[in-house]
């Protein structure tokens, strides 16, 4: 079994990983932007048919640029992933072995477990071929990203919609603000971080899941005992698999032939929306039928634990989501050739920055107020270090000055 603490934090270093692949990324398509648009208004002012030949050309050198970034951080994220899942995997089990060896089995150690490591191995080649799968489309995605934001800023001043300066601060803004997502069939988008998050925690559940399901059957084992959480999804609030805080914290019957338990097919388990499914911070593991240590939860208090515990991830979204806008109002600052344009961005720059030091105090405040343990880690974005954050502190003093609030 799997705590949901240990869960939460074991898709830290992919989810790292992840944040440093979106942020090369960005600073690329950005940096090639800039050496275009920001070089001044006459160069931008230039025939459509010798613009188009340029940043076609461009494009092309950025999707090599990027195809090697991903190469790099794709194998650097596929050994992350293995090295998780092995580890999850021996932890997990040290809890079903010692209900175990309490009843005097002896089950074998996981790596000395043909049986075992192939469900290991083949959940590592699932999660990895799924990072593979979205990956794969990010440098298309990325290249369009940029042929759009250049054609916007050429159109935008060329027709005298919006002059030279705001035309290139809009578009530096549109690339922030658009980041490059992982498009779903159903038309839903995550974030590069938030959907390795999501793959690497459920690759690693099921996994964890998989094996202690398999170590119960060698052992002819029956009970289950399922962990809990407060603050569990809740789902439309029925007795269904959807609402997590229905079933965690109890004993099932594997076979559902033991009557003094709930069959274990009630937790959903082998569906998107039950226990192991996407993103879920549940597992399972041997139960005795007797000792459980996971607390059992008032309905209406779980779900306004819930509740806010969704208020607080959206307001750690906006913070990072601010951090990586001024990252890359840096980044268009630094590749800045036009004096005039360079102060109008440190304008932005600036603002952005009095906006960061406002969403820090908020999520602060919320926290304090409704009793929660902030995280500084849901806060991190990569390269997001002690100079950056004193650079953007001197910045919302500048705008607090300029400004007078």
């Amino acid at each position: 079994m799997l705590t949901p603490e240990y869960l939460y934090r074991i898709t830290e270093g992919a989810e790292d990983i992840a944040s440093q692949l979106h942020k090369n990324i960005l600073d690329k398509i950005i940096a090639r932007m800039m050496a275009r648009i920001g070089r001044g208004e006459d160069y931008l002012l230039t025939a459509t048919d010798k613009w188009q030949i340029e940043v076609l050309q461009e494009a092309g050198y950025l999707l090599e640029d990027i195809q090697k970034e991903l190469s790099d951080k794709t194998k650097k994220q596929v050994q992350e992933i293995k090295e998780a899942m092995e580890e999850a995997g021996v932890t997990a089990l040290q809890w079903d072995d010692k209900i175990y060896q309490a009843a005097g089995l002896s089950p074998v150690p996981l790596l000395q477990s043909p049986a075992l490591m192939r469900i290991m191995q083949r959940n590592y080649e699932a999660t990895a071929g799924e990072w593979r799968n979205f990956t794969k489309t990010t440098a298309n995605e990325a290249q369009r990203l940029f042929i759009n934001q250049m054609d916007s800023a050429y159109n935008m001043v060329v027709s005298g919609a919006v002059s030279y300066t705001e035309a290139v601060r809009d578009v530096i803004n549109d690339v922030s603000e658009v980041g490059m997502k992982v498009s779903y069939p159903s038309g839903y988008k995550l974030s590069i971080e938030s959907a390795t998050m999501m793959i690497v925690r459920t690759g690693i559940s099921q996994a964890a899941a998989e094996v202690s399901l398999e170590r119960m059957k060698e052992m002819d084992w029956d009970i289950i005992l399922v962990s809990s959480h407060l603050g569990a999804r809740v789902g439309d609030g029925g007795q269904n698999p959807g609402n997590h805080s229905w079933w965690q914290g109890k004993f099932y019957s594997r076979s559902g032939k033991d009557k003094r338990f709930p069959p274990f097919s009630e937790t959903g388990y082998g569906t998107v929306t039950g226990l192991c499914g996407a993103n879920c911070r549940h597992s399972f593991g041997t139960g005795d039928g007797e000792n459980n240590p996971f607390e059992q939860y008032d309905s209406e208090e779980n779900r306004k634990a819930y509740e806010k515990q969704q208020r607080q991830r959206a307001l750690e979204r906006r913070v990072r989501d601010t951090k990586r806008k001024i990252q890359n109002m840096q980044t268009a600052i630094d590749n800045c050739r036009d004096e005039k344009l360079k102060f109008e961005l440190q304008q932005e720059f600036d603002r952005k920055s009095y906006l960061l030091k406002k969403q820090n105090t908020a999520y602060k405040q919320y926290c304090e107020d409704n009793n929660l343990k902030p995280y500084a880690e849901r806060l991190k974005t990569a390269k997001w270090d002690r100079e950056q954050a004193m650079k953007a502190a001197g910045a919302a003093r500048r705008y607090q000055n300029a400004k007078g609030v």
